[in-house]
């Protein structure tokens, strides 16, 4: 909290921050007003946190969900503005809790959006059909367990999975119309803004930089750690739509991509305070940290790659055993199992990719005895 002057709750919310409303003033002068908009789903990370400040014209950073417009527009008011006010919104990532409400702020209040500069050619398309890599026989074998697991539990993953279908495709026919009217790269500003490109997460994942703080959107949260993504490989289709400096994947996707975009906030000053996306408020407290919340979150990955190696031991394992290793069972139920699922494969990736594990032709996979995997974070 070292950088802000005054925390003061504008309105109270519930104990995890939904609904609430606060003013936060810097030591630098600046007023930063933090909405907590609930999500349009019972969601564990909480509600998503919109900031509201001046930046040559009134800014907003993310805007919610697609059914969270309403809540969204509740908090501008009680922060003492209204949506005609707001003169653009920049969207930290393309997932549904973040840019899903910016469509509508755009046609509704005239708001400009921006966002990262893979961020519009990717908008035509459903992120998972990109995220998912068909060639890649782990991928397709966590797809064979995902769907088995689907059968085992019959009616109650059938209702899961029908409703994160119907909110998943409602999200991905309104953003379809959303218009970008900037695209930002790395490094890029924008009046007192700085943008950092920050993938891994997301391949259109943003922090962006103001004074002494850091919005960092997904990219570094308090109390949990964000997925990373699985490897993947682009389409002719949308290769064709994304600028060439972006086209290898492998910068944009994968726990190693993410790792790298983390050791870019872990090199900034500790004295830097990170306003997330998720659980700045949460349990009835404020949890305000530094960058060196990156570094924690880093160190976790590097746990989580030796618990992978030391859960297959001497003997070939498979995906599902390596997984329900690692979690614990209560992690797995319902649709978490597909979540731990694809942690798992981003990890095993890095692995495979570092010589420390290889997958033989029945799809188990083997230590190789090695480590090699600590030389490569030790060199981001």
């Amino acid at each position: 909290m070292s950088q802000f002057k005054n925390v003061i709750t504008v309105r109270e919310g519930d104990m995890d921050g939904n609904r609430m409303v606060i003013l936060l003033k810097t030591k630098q002068g600046r007023r930063i007003n933090a909405i907590g908009v609930p999500q349009d789903n019972n969601s564990r990370t909480g509600p998503t946190w919109a900031y509201l400040f001046e930046n040559d014209g009134l800014t907003l950073i993310d805007a919610g969900a697609t059914g969270s417009y309403q809540y969204l527009a509740d908090g501008v008011l009680a922060a003492g503005y209204q949506l005609r006010d707001i003169e653009r919104v920049i969207v930290t990532h393309g997932h549904q809790d973040h840019d899903g409400a910016a469509g509508q702020l755009g046609q509704e209040a005239d708001a400009q959006i921006w966002a990262h500069e893979i961020y519009a050619p990717l908008l035509q398309y459903n992120p998972w059909d990109i995220q998912r890599n068909p060639s890649s026989p782990l991928q397709r074998e966590l797809q064979r367990v995902v769907s088995g697991d689907r059968e085992r539990n019959g009616a109650e993953a059938a209702r899961q999975t029908s409703g994160y279908a119907k909110r998943n495709k409602r999200y991905v026919e309104t953003r379809r119309r959303f218009h970008v009217h900037r695209s930002v790269s790395q490094d890029e500003t924008a009046g007192d803004l700085t943008f950092i490109h920050a993938p891994g997460h997301a391949p259109d994942e943003l922090c962006i930089t103001m004074d002494k703080l850091v919005f960092s959107g997904d990219h570094v949260l308090p109390e949990i750690t964000p997925h990373p993504t699985t490897k993947t490989r682009f389409s002719p289709e949308v290769r064709k739509h994304i600028p060439q400096h972006l086209h290898c994947e492998d910068k944009s996707y994968g726990l190693l991509a993410y790792l790298r975009s983390l050791r870019l906030i872990t090199n900034m000053d500790d004295d830097i305070a990170v306003l997330p996306a998720h659980r700045l408020y949460s349990k009835g407290k404020f949890n305000f940290e530094n960058t060196a919340r990156a570094e924690e979150i880093l160190q976790h990955h590097v746990v989580r790659l030796g618990r992978v190696l030391h859960r297959m031991g001497n003997e070939p394992a498979s995906l599902e055993h390596i997984t329900r290793g690692v979690f614990a069972r209560r992690k797995l139920a319902g649709g978490n199992l597909y979540m731990a699922l694809s942690e798992i494969v981003a990890h095993i990736e890095l692995l495979e990719d570092a010589g420390d594990l290889a997958m033989d032709e029945h799809l188990r996979l083997r230590a190789t005895g090695s480590e090699h995997f600590r030389e490569v974070v030790a060199g981001l």
